[in-house]
C-alpha cells in the first residue's frame, strides 16, 4: 500500500511538472520581485568584499608609511620594522586582521588581495593627486622619487 501511495504522488508530481503547474506547497510569486531576462543573473559585489578592499588599501598604505617613518631609528624594535619592509609589515597586519576579525572567507580574501594590489600599483597616482597629504606622510624627497619612478614627473636635469 505504501508503494502505491508513493507511486501516485510521484506520478502526480510528474504531471504537474509537465503542465508547469506550481507545487502546492510553494507560494506563488507576489510580483514584488523583478524578473530578469533569460540568461541574465543578478550578481552584485558583496559588502564584505568592498569592506575588505578598503581594508587592504589602508593596510598597505599604513605599512608603507610605517616602514618609511621607522627607517634610521635607534630603537631595536623600530629598527626591525624599518628594515623588514612594507610587505612584511602588511603581512603581519593582515594576519592580525584576518584572524582577529574573522576575514578568512572568500569575499574577504579576494577584497583584501585586490586592495593590496590597488595600493601597490596606485599609490604614486594618489600621491600625484594629493601631494600635500603625501608630503605629510613621507618626506618631499621620497614623494619626488615616488613620482619619478611612476613616470608622473621628470627627473631634474643636472649639468656640470
Amino acid at each position: 500500500m505504501e508503494e502505491s501511495y508513493q507511486k501516485q504522488q510521484f506520478e502526480a508530481r510528474l504531471e504537474r511538472i509537465r503542465t508547469r503547474e506550481p507545487e502546492p506547497h510553494v507560494a506563488a510569486n507576489t510580483g514584488s520581485q523583478t524578473k530578469l531576462p533569460s540568461g541574465a543573473t543578478d550578481r552584485r559585489v558583496p559588502f564584505a568584499c568592498i569592506l575588505a578592499f578598503v581594508t587592504g588599501l589602508l593596510v598597505l598604505l599604513a605599512a608603507n608609511v610605517i616602514s618609511f617613518q621607522t627607517q634610521g631609528e635607534t630603537s631595536f624594535f623600530l629598527k626591525i620594522l624599518g628594515s623588514v619592509g612594507p610587505f612584511a609589515i602588511a603581512g603581519g597586519l593582515l594576519f592580525v586582521i584576518m584572524i582577529g576579525l574573522g576575514m578568512r572567507d572568500k569575499p574577504h580574501v579576494i577584497g583584501l588581495a585586490a586592495g593590496l594590489i590597488a595600493t601597490y600599483l596606485g599609490e604614486a597616482y594618489l600621491a600625484w593627486l594629493f601631494p600635500d597629504l603625501w608630503m605629510a606622510l613621507y618626506s618631499p624627497e621620497h614623494l619626488d622619487n615616488m613620482l619619478i619612478q611612476a613616470g608622473l614627473r621628470t627627473p631634474p636635469i643636472v649639468s656640470y
